[in-house]
C-alpha cells in the first residue's frame, strides 16, 4: 500500500487524505457515506471496500482456550494449548504405534546373509 504523503483531506481538517476514499481522511469519509445514505443518495461505487484483515485467532481444541502464537501442533491434525499438548490428556485419535512399526519399517530394511553353497 503506497501512502500519497502531500495529500491532505480535501474537507479541510488537517488530515491526511486518500484517493481511495475521494481525497478525505477516514472520519470525514465516514461521515459522508452516513450523510449520504440518510439522504438516499448512495451509489455502490462510493462504498469503500471492506477488508478485514484480523489476525487468525487460535484456541484449544480440547479446552477452547486462547493460546495464540505458543500453541501446540499435535499429529492429530489439532492444536492445543501447553496444558492439553500431550496425547494421553486430550484424547488422541492417531495411532502412534502403527506409525512407528511403519517408520521402522521403512527405515530398517531386512538383512539377509548370502547363502553359503556347500561342496
Amino acid at each position: 500500500m503506497t501512502w500519497e504523503t502531500n495529500q491532505r483531506c480535501s474537507t479541510g481538517c488537517g488530515f491526511y487524505g486518500n484517493s481511495k476514499t475521494e481525497g478525505m481522511c477516514s472520519v470525514c469519509y465516514k461521515n459522508f457515506l452516513q450523510r449520504q445514505i440518510s439522504a438516499g443518495q448512495v451509489n455502490s461505487s462510493a462504498e469503500p471496500e471492506v477488508v478485514v484483515d484480523q489476525a487468525k485467532r487460535t484456541r484449544c481444541f480440547y479446552c477452547h482456550k486462547k493460546i495464540g502464537h505458543i500453541g501446540f501442533d499435535c499429529r492429530c491434525g489439532n492444536l492445543f494449548c501447553g496444558k492439553h499438548r500431550c496425547a494421553e490428556v486430550h484424547n488422541c485419535t492417531f495411532d502412534y504405534k502403527a506409525d512407528a512399526a511403519e517408520k521402522m519399517k521403512n527405515e530398517n530394511p531386512v538383512v539377509a546373509p548370502e547363502k553359503i553353497h556347500k561342496i
